[in-house]
């Protein structure tokens, strides 16, 4: 089987994708996780997935990565208004996601790791390493694309031996959750997902609009995954607390959606897929409305541009047997 690595900003889904990962592979086929900072700041995020290997009772490596975007300064927020505010006030900064997943990511419900096993390689170095070793790997990268980014700039000669990308960020259809036009991670750093999507690279993309539509967990699936009994299903109802108490304010239901887990189950199994098209996607690295948003060149203007599959829609009951199976 081929290798996977797996770059994340582990907050609540995050967490939710790599028990995925977990509990579906074989431990010696994941050759890593790598940490950018996005939902919560980069030293949160190892302690959080530092949580989820002791959870799973696994050895998986993590490596630390990049800080901050490529080209943005990054704030924390805590507050949904504050975080709106900067989001709409269209300046060149970016801000975590702590507003949605709570100041620790996993919903502030007092979980920490008992250890602090970081390896001594950065992100970077690792890339390189698997890249000189082995003959092909795969991505799933669940947050803001910047560690892949500069994989992207340092490994122009080896890009060949990523087999496939798969990435969860984005939006096909304008829809955004950061705001009117942008998903959060491509808005966070819109250069480094620029440039990852145009590189050549085979790559699908997961984006915002398939997890709304298809890997929402309403209220009789949150009481079927709390039924199943396990310590894998208590955490992942758990630790969306926070931002199922936002849904209750926008939806008037308590739920929460998965876009990571989404993406996890596409590359476990592609057969979740319903809907796709393959298309050249730039995104919209200016200040403004409309930046971190996809230009999807539905109607091939420009032939030789890279070519990436863009997931339109999945079977949401696939997924979410996926889901359940993992948390068993």
């Amino acid at each position: 089987m081929t290798k996977l690595i797996i770059d994340a900003d582990t907050g609540s889904d995050d967490a939710v994708a790599i028990l995925m990962a977990y509990r579906n592979l074989s431990e010696k086929d994941i050759l890593g996780v790598t940490v950018v900072s996005g939902n919560v700041p980069l030293e949160q995020g190892l302690l959080n997935t530092i949580f989820v290997n002791e959870l799973c009772d696994v050895s998986v490596p993590i490596y630390r990565g990049a800080s901050k975007p490529l080209e943005r300064d990054y704030v924390e927020v805590y507050k949904t208004d504050e975080a709106n505010k900067i989001a709409l006030s269209y300046e060149n900064y970016s801000t975590s996601a702590q507003h949605v997943h709570g100041v620790d990511g996993l919903g502030d419900i007092g979980i920490k790791p008992e250890g602090n096993n970081i390896e001594k390689e950065t992100a970077q170095e690792f890339y390189s390493m698997v890249l000189d070793s082995e003959e092909e790997v795969e991505i799933v990268t669940l947050g803001p694309l910047t560690n892949i980014a500069e994989l992207v700039r340092n490994n122009s000669d080896k890009l060949s031996k990523i087999k496939h990308c798969y990435i969860m960020g984005g939006s096909s259809n304008a829809l955004g959750n950061v705001t009117k036009f942008a998903e959060y991670n491509f808005w966070v750093d819109p250069e480094a997902a620029d440039i990852v999507l145009n590189s050549g690279i085979p790559i699908t993309v997961i984006g915002w609009d398939p997890s709304l539509y298809d890997a929402m967990i309403d209220s009789d699936k949150i009481k079927e995954i709390d039924a199943i009994g396990t310590k894998y299903s208590t955490f992942t109802n758990d630790i969306q607390v926070v931002l199922r108490e936002m849904m209750k304010d926008i939806f008037g239901t308590d739920s929460y959606d998965l876009p990571d887990p989404l993406a996890m189950a596409v590359y476990l199994d592609n057969d979740i897929i319903s809907e796709s098209v393959e298309v050249n996607v730039r995104v919209d690295t200016r200040d403004g409305m409309t930046r971190g948003g996809c230009i999807l060149d539905f109607l091939n203007l420009e032939p030789d541009a890279p070519k990436v599959r863009v997931v339109q829609r999945c079977h949401g009951d696939k997924f979410y047997s996926l889901l359940k199976q993992s948390l068993t």
